[in-house]
Protein backbone atom coordinates (compact mmCIF):
# COMPACT_ATOMS: atom_id res chain seq x y z
CA UNK A 1 0.00 0.00 0.00
CA UNK A 2 1.30 3.45 -0.95
CA UNK A 3 0.77 5.95 1.87
CA UNK A 4 0.65 9.73 1.59
CA UNK A 5 1.12 11.99 4.60
CA UNK A 6 -0.51 15.37 4.19
CA UNK A 7 1.66 17.31 6.63
CA UNK A 8 5.24 16.59 7.65
CA UNK A 9 5.34 17.72 11.28
CA UNK A 10 6.46 15.77 14.33
CA UNK A 11 3.66 13.18 14.25
CA UNK A 12 4.19 12.52 10.54
CA UNK A 13 7.91 12.16 11.23
CA UNK A 14 7.30 9.71 14.06
CA UNK A 15 5.05 7.58 11.85
CA UNK A 16 7.41 7.67 8.87
CA UNK A 17 10.44 6.81 10.99
CA UNK A 18 8.58 3.91 12.59
CA UNK A 19 7.45 2.55 9.24
CA UNK A 20 10.88 2.97 7.68
CA UNK A 21 12.46 0.87 10.44
CA UNK A 22 9.74 -1.81 10.44
CA UNK A 23 10.54 -5.23 9.04
CA UNK A 24 9.21 -6.00 5.59
CA UNK A 25 5.72 -7.44 5.82
CA UNK A 26 2.07 -6.90 4.94
CA UNK A 27 1.75 -3.83 7.18
CA UNK A 28 4.78 -1.88 6.03
CA UNK A 29 3.95 0.72 3.34
CA UNK A 30 5.34 0.15 -0.13
CA UNK A 31 6.04 3.86 -0.59
CA UNK A 32 5.72 7.01 1.52
CA UNK A 33 4.88 10.36 -0.05
CA UNK A 34 4.91 13.66 1.84
CA UNK A 35 3.53 17.13 1.30
CA UNK A 36 3.83 20.10 3.62
CA UNK A 37 3.19 23.81 3.24
CA UNK A 38 6.87 24.15 4.17
CA UNK A 39 8.48 22.25 1.24
CA UNK A 40 11.84 21.85 2.97
CA UNK A 41 10.18 19.99 5.82
CA UNK A 42 8.63 17.43 3.47
CA UNK A 43 11.89 17.11 1.55
CA UNK A 44 13.88 16.50 4.73
CA UNK A 45 11.44 13.87 5.95
CA UNK A 46 11.48 12.12 2.58
CA UNK A 47 15.28 12.09 2.56
CA UNK A 48 15.44 10.73 6.11
CA UNK A 49 12.93 7.92 5.57
CA UNK A 50 13.42 6.93 1.93
CA UNK A 51 10.16 8.53 0.83
CA UNK A 52 9.17 11.04 -1.84
CA UNK A 53 8.30 14.72 -1.44
CA UNK A 54 5.32 15.75 -3.58
CA UNK A 55 5.22 19.11 -5.31
CA UNK A 56 1.62 19.73 -4.32
CA UNK A 57 -1.30 18.01 -2.53
CA UNK A 58 -2.73 16.73 -5.82
CA UNK A 59 0.50 14.87 -6.58
CA UNK A 60 0.45 13.34 -3.10
CA UNK A 61 -3.10 12.04 -3.55
CA UNK A 62 -2.32 10.66 -7.00
CA UNK A 63 0.63 8.68 -5.61
CA UNK A 64 -1.27 7.25 -2.63
CA UNK A 65 -3.70 4.43 -1.89
CA UNK A 66 -4.25 5.82 1.61
CA UNK A 67 -4.00 9.48 2.65
CA UNK A 68 -3.18 10.38 6.24
CA UNK A 69 -4.26 13.82 7.38
CA UNK A 70 -1.38 14.88 9.62
CA UNK A 71 -1.89 18.61 10.06
CA UNK A 72 -2.79 20.63 13.15
CA UNK A 73 -6.55 21.02 13.82
CA UNK A 74 -6.72 24.67 12.69
CA UNK A 75 -5.26 23.62 9.32
CA UNK A 76 -7.72 20.79 8.64
CA UNK A 77 -10.28 22.80 6.68
CA UNK A 78 -7.68 24.30 4.35
CA UNK A 79 -5.82 21.02 3.87
CA UNK A 80 -8.94 19.04 3.02
CA UNK A 81 -10.24 21.84 0.84
CA UNK A 82 -7.25 21.26 -1.44
CA UNK A 83 -7.68 17.49 -1.79
CA UNK A 84 -11.29 16.55 -0.96
CA UNK A 85 -12.50 16.27 -4.54
CA UNK A 86 -9.33 14.43 -5.59
CA UNK A 87 -9.61 11.56 -3.12
CA UNK A 88 -12.09 9.51 -5.13
CA UNK A 89 -12.50 6.21 -3.30
CA UNK A 90 -9.19 6.49 -1.44
CA UNK A 91 -9.39 6.06 2.31
CA UNK A 92 -8.55 9.03 4.52
CA UNK A 93 -7.28 8.59 8.08
CA UNK A 94 -7.02 11.63 10.32
CA UNK A 95 -4.49 11.96 13.14
CA UNK A 96 -5.69 15.49 14.01
CA UNK A 97 -6.79 15.79 17.63
CA UNK A 98 -10.32 16.94 18.37
CA UNK A 99 -11.65 16.43 14.83
CA UNK A 100 -14.57 14.03 15.10
CA UNK A 101 -15.63 11.95 12.13
CA UNK A 102 -18.88 13.89 11.73
CA UNK A 103 -16.86 17.07 11.30
CA UNK A 104 -14.54 15.45 8.76
CA UNK A 105 -17.47 13.95 6.84
CA UNK A 106 -18.69 17.47 6.18
CA UNK A 107 -15.41 18.34 4.49
CA UNK A 108 -15.10 15.49 2.00
CA UNK A 109 -17.40 13.82 -0.57
CA UNK A 110 -19.69 11.07 0.81
CA UNK A 111 -17.81 8.28 -1.00
CA UNK A 112 -14.54 8.87 0.92
CA UNK A 113 -13.92 6.17 3.57
CA UNK A 114 -12.94 7.87 6.83
CA UNK A 115 -11.23 6.77 10.02
CA UNK A 116 -9.30 8.26 12.93
CA UNK A 117 -6.00 7.19 14.45
CA UNK A 118 -4.11 8.85 17.27
CA UNK A 119 -0.40 8.03 17.39
CA UNK A 120 2.22 8.99 19.94
CA UNK A 121 5.83 9.89 19.27
CA UNK A 122 7.05 6.45 20.37
CA UNK A 123 5.93 5.32 16.91
CA UNK A 124 9.33 6.52 15.71
CA UNK A 125 10.91 3.66 17.68
CA UNK A 126 8.32 1.09 16.60
CA UNK A 127 6.75 1.35 20.07
CA UNK A 128 3.73 3.51 19.31
CA UNK A 129 0.30 3.22 20.88
CA UNK A 130 -2.41 3.99 18.34
CA UNK A 131 -6.04 4.69 19.21
CA UNK A 132 -8.17 3.54 16.29
CA UNK A 133 -11.70 4.54 15.29
CA UNK A 134 -12.44 2.65 12.02
CA UNK A 135 -15.41 4.89 11.19
CA UNK A 136 -16.50 4.24 7.60
CA UNK A 137 -13.25 2.65 6.38
CA UNK A 138 -15.01 -0.59 5.52
CA UNK A 139 -12.67 -2.90 3.54
CA UNK A 140 -9.72 -0.62 4.39
CA UNK A 141 -10.14 -1.26 8.13
CA UNK A 142 -7.84 -4.28 8.22
CA UNK A 143 -5.04 -2.85 6.05
CA UNK A 144 -5.04 0.40 8.04
CA UNK A 145 -4.77 -1.55 11.29
CA UNK A 146 -1.89 -3.62 9.87
CA UNK A 147 -0.12 -0.47 8.68
CA UNK A 148 -0.09 1.15 12.11
CA UNK A 149 0.55 -2.12 13.93
CA UNK A 150 3.86 -2.34 12.08
CA UNK A 151 5.01 0.61 14.24
CA UNK A 152 3.38 -0.28 17.55
CA UNK A 153 0.18 -1.44 19.20
CA UNK A 154 -3.29 -0.58 17.85
CA UNK A 155 -6.18 -0.25 20.30
CA UNK A 156 -9.66 0.17 18.84
CA UNK A 157 -11.88 2.55 20.83
CA UNK A 158 -15.31 4.11 20.54
CA UNK A 159 -15.10 7.70 19.35
CA UNK A 160 -16.68 8.93 22.59
CA UNK A 161 -13.66 7.47 24.43
CA UNK A 162 -11.13 8.92 22.02
CA UNK A 163 -10.23 12.09 23.91
CA UNK A 164 -9.48 10.43 27.24
CA UNK A 165 -7.58 7.66 25.44
CA UNK A 166 -5.60 10.31 23.57
CA UNK A 167 -4.80 12.05 26.84
CA UNK A 168 -3.15 8.84 28.05
CA UNK A 169 -1.55 7.41 24.91
CA UNK A 170 -0.47 10.60 23.18
CA UNK A 171 0.56 12.54 26.27
CA UNK A 172 2.20 9.72 28.22
CA UNK A 173 5.70 10.29 26.74
CA UNK A 174 5.54 13.89 27.97
CA UNK A 175 4.17 12.83 31.34
CA UNK A 176 6.93 10.24 31.76
CA UNK A 177 9.55 12.80 30.73
CA UNK A 178 8.23 15.13 33.44
CA UNK A 179 8.41 12.24 35.89
CA UNK A 180 12.05 11.70 34.87
CA UNK A 181 12.74 15.37 35.54
CA UNK A 182 11.25 15.01 39.01
CA UNK A 183 13.38 11.95 39.78
CA UNK A 184 16.48 13.76 38.56
CA UNK A 185 15.69 16.75 40.75
CA UNK A 186 15.13 14.43 43.73
CA UNK A 187 18.51 12.84 43.11
CA UNK A 188 20.18 16.23 43.02
CA UNK A 189 18.41 17.23 46.24
CA UNK A 190 19.77 14.05 47.80
CA UNK A 191 23.35 14.92 46.91
CA UNK A 192 23.93 13.48 43.41
CA UNK A 193 25.35 15.65 40.65
CA UNK A 194 22.81 16.35 37.89
CA UNK A 195 24.48 14.21 35.23
CA UNK A 196 24.57 11.17 37.50
CA UNK A 197 21.02 11.73 38.71
CA UNK A 198 19.77 12.02 35.11
CA UNK A 199 21.59 8.87 34.00
CA UNK A 200 20.08 6.87 36.87
CA UNK A 201 16.59 8.28 36.31
CA UNK A 202 16.52 7.75 32.55
CA UNK A 203 18.05 4.28 32.66
CA UNK A 204 15.78 3.28 35.50
CA UNK A 205 12.62 4.47 33.77
CA UNK A 206 13.55 2.70 30.55
CA UNK A 207 14.06 -0.61 32.34
CA UNK A 208 11.05 -0.14 34.60
CA UNK A 209 8.76 0.42 31.61
CA UNK A 210 10.01 -2.78 30.02
CA UNK A 211 9.43 -4.73 33.24
CA UNK A 212 5.87 -3.47 33.65
CA UNK A 213 5.05 -4.03 29.97
CA UNK A 214 6.42 -7.57 30.07
CA UNK A 215 4.41 -8.36 33.19
CA UNK A 216 1.21 -6.95 31.69
CA UNK A 217 -0.14 -6.23 35.17
CA UNK A 218 1.09 -3.07 36.95
CA UNK A 219 -0.57 -4.06 40.23
CA UNK A 220 1.33 -7.34 40.27
CA UNK A 221 4.63 -5.50 39.79
CA UNK A 222 3.76 -3.12 42.64
CA UNK A 223 2.98 -6.07 44.91
CA UNK A 224 6.17 -7.89 43.99
CA UNK A 225 8.39 -4.82 44.31
CA UNK A 226 6.88 -3.30 47.46
CA UNK A 227 8.00 -5.88 50.02
CA UNK A 228 6.83 -4.92 53.54
CA UNK A 229 9.33 -2.71 55.28
CA UNK A 230 11.36 -2.21 52.10
CA UNK A 231 12.47 0.89 50.22
CA UNK A 232 9.91 0.58 47.43
CA UNK A 233 7.05 0.16 49.91
CA UNK A 234 8.16 3.28 51.78
CA UNK A 235 8.42 5.28 48.57
CA UNK A 236 5.02 4.17 47.28
CA UNK A 237 3.45 5.02 50.63
CA UNK A 238 4.90 8.53 50.30
CA UNK A 239 3.52 8.85 46.74
CA UNK A 240 0.08 7.75 47.92
CA UNK A 241 0.22 10.15 50.86
CA UNK A 242 0.66 12.92 48.29
CA UNK A 243 -2.28 11.45 46.30
CA UNK A 244 -0.53 10.35 43.12
CA UNK A 245 -3.81 8.96 41.75
CA UNK A 246 -5.48 12.36 42.03
CA UNK A 247 -2.52 14.08 40.35
CA UNK A 248 -2.57 11.67 37.41
CA UNK A 249 -6.36 11.89 37.09
CA UNK A 250 -6.12 15.68 36.99
CA UNK A 251 -3.44 15.51 34.28
CA UNK A 252 -5.51 13.17 32.11
CA UNK A 253 -8.67 15.25 32.61
CA UNK A 254 -6.89 18.48 31.61
CA UNK A 255 -5.32 16.84 28.55
CA UNK A 256 -8.62 15.28 27.47
CA UNK A 257 -10.40 18.62 27.74
CA UNK A 258 -7.75 20.15 25.48
CA UNK A 259 -8.09 17.29 22.99
CA UNK A 260 -11.83 17.91 22.78
CA UNK A 261 -11.29 21.62 22.12
CA UNK A 262 -7.92 21.98 20.37
CA UNK A 263 -6.39 25.40 19.85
Amino acid sequence: MNVGLLGAGHIARALAEGWSRAEAGPGRPDELTFFDVVPDRAAALAADTGGVAADDPAALVAASDLVILAVRPPQVDEALGEVATLLGGRALVSVAAGMRLARLEGLVPPNVPLGRMMPNVAAALGLGVFLYVPGTLGPATGPVRELFASAGVVVEVAEDDYDVGTAIASCLPGFVARFAEAFTAAGVAGGLDRETAAAISLGGLHGAGAVVAAAGDPAAVVTAAATPGGMTAAGIAALEAHDIDAAVAAAVKAAAATAAHPA
